[in-house]
């Protein structure tokens, strides 16, 4: 990473806490990257952006370790690129059955065949 570096002095307990939270959880790979996301997380709330309000069909779930483990497995044999597109394949493929999303394709096709002839 070419980014600037900076120090943080930290409390031992804060430490602590801070390091258990990486271990306990995968996504994050160490305490740089954790603080960068929670530096950004913090400052996007406190500036109310338009981007945190944009994700308003954002979620944040804890996966099983199994589950995970499958997934990173995915992304080194390059079916996928990320963790987040392997879960929104998954949730399209267990919410959205094909019947409903040819339904929805027709609809879209019959507004932009309406639109059309009216333009016309």
């Amino acid at each position: 990473m070419d980014g600037e570096r900076i120090t943080l002095r930290l409390e031992p307990e804060d430490l602590e806490l801070l390091d258990d939270f990486v271990r306990k959880r995968p996504e994050f790979s160490n305490r740089s990257q954790l603080a960068r996301v929670a530096i950004r997380a913090f400052i996007d709330g406190a500036q109310g952006s338009p981007v945190s309000e944009d994700k308003t069909n954002r979620i944040s779930v804890e996966l099983p370790k199994a589950a995970l483990h499958v997934i990173k497995g995915m992304i080194r044999e390059g079916i996928y690129t990320t963790p987040e597109e392997a879960i929104k394949d998954a949730v399209r493929k267990e919410f959205l059955p094909k019947e409903h999303l040819d339904e929805a394709k027709k609809r879209a096709l019959e507004v932009r065949k309406n639109t059309l002839e009216i333009l016309d």
